[in-house]
């Protein structure tokens, strides 16, 4: 019946799936994911804007023409704001000021048919753009750059090469936004929400695959799959940290504090390691630092880095920060597993004198 009948049916089919595989999900939290299924929903709704308005011109209907381009004026920004939502955990000035424009979006929207601000119809129902059509079309560029901007502050413990696959997903939004404004007959908008949608959720599984959610750090599964490609004539060395007293400040100040515990942690290796190496959370207060270097010196200046940056810490805290540690380096022909268990049982000796020089008890 249209040009773009199979468009029509794959992209409403991709949403669905879409949908349900969001609704099943556990890598989004509760709500993250009301807002990427809201934007999902959106962008169907989009799409059958853009089927009613195929269907008004063919067969001459007014009502359906005014309701049809109301509905694609209506949701095609508030597709990006909900993804806006989506991106970010907290509401501050930015946000508030985006939902402004997209309630005036609505206001305008809503009126059009009567005032034709965003769009007009023709005695022969023919769809043409209001003379406000840019408002809708700027913002539509403006929250998928502050979509970006949550999104790079979200995940910005990533490897910059994930970062260039997060760039792709807002590029290509942008492209469609534009080259719908360039041409109303391409079409492509609601075909770059769909894709964006289905992009953004893939690298969120990739993030949360290679990732630790709490932390930031690497997790152990991106772990295990460093270190089974480590060859024994490789030069490195392993720094293991594990926090002192974690059960007492769980028990004293609560489980929240004692996650804040574990991020100061995290936070403190991640600056002293730096581009030296790289971390890894491989167990609730376990950490695990891959040195490509075995010299000494740097390694004792990492790990008085780590303690330097803990000392700072709790001076704003109520309660004491600190870590055992124990460092490795690599021989040629050791397999990861010897040198691994030699920086085990430095890290255990250091716990040991802890204890012994503070005169706590391990239990607490």
């Amino acid at each position: 019946m249209f040009d773009y009948t199979y468009i029509y049916i794959l992209t409403s089919i991709a949403l669905v799936a879409l949908m349900t595989i969001v609704r099943r999900s556990s890598h989004l939290e509760k709500r993250k994911n009301l807002f990427f299924i809201l934007a999902a929903y959106t962008d169907m709704l989009v799409l059958l804007g853009y089927v009613g308005r195929d269907l008004s011109e063919q067969y001459k209907i007014m009502a359906l023409a005014q309701g049809s381009n109301l509905l694609i004026y209506l949701c095609a920004p508030l597709t990006m704001f909900m993804l806006m939502l989506a991106s970010t955990k907290k509401t501050d000035k930015l946000l508030c000021f985006c939902g402004v424009l997209e309630a005036i979006s609505i206001v305008i929207a809503v009126s059009s048919p009567f005032t034709h601000l965003f769009f007009t119809i023709s005695d022969d129902v023919v769809y043409s753009r209001g003379p406000l059509y840019l408002y809708n079309e700027i913002l539509g560029i403006l929250f998928v750059i502050v979509w970006a901007w949550y999104s790079y502050n979200e995940f910005r413990y990533i490897e910059f090469i994930d970062k260039v696959y997060l760039s792709e997903v807002f590029i290509f939004q942008l492209a469609a936004i534009i080259l719908q404004g360039l041409n109303s007959t391409y079409k492509v908008i609601y075909i770059g929400g769909a894709f964006d949608l289905a992009l953004y959720y893939a690298f969120i599984i990739e993030v949360y695959g290679k990732y630790d959610k709490m932390t930031g750090l690497r997790n152990r599964l991106y772990y295990n799959n460093v270190i089974n490609g480590i060859k024994p004539a490789e030069k490195y060395s392993v720094i293991l940290f594990d926090s002192n007293g974690l059960k007492n400040i769980n028990d004293t100040y609560g489980h929240e504090t004692g996650d804040k515990f574990i991020c100061t942690i995290a936070s403190a290796i991640a600056s002293a390691v730096g581009k030296k190496g790289s971390s890894y959370r491989v167990g609730g207060d376990e950490f695990v630092s891959i040195i490509r270097s075995d010299d000494s010196e740097m390694l004792e200046r990492i790990i008085a880095d780590v303690r330097k940056n803990l000392e700072a810490c709790s001076e704003k805290l109520e309660f004491e920060c600190t870590v055992s540690s124990g460092v490795a380096v690599h021989v040629s022909g050791e397999d990861f597993a010897e040198t691994f268990n030699r920086a085990d049982m430095k890290m255990y000796e250091d716990k040991d004198n802890y204890y012994a020089r503070t005169g706590k008890e391990k239990r607490q």
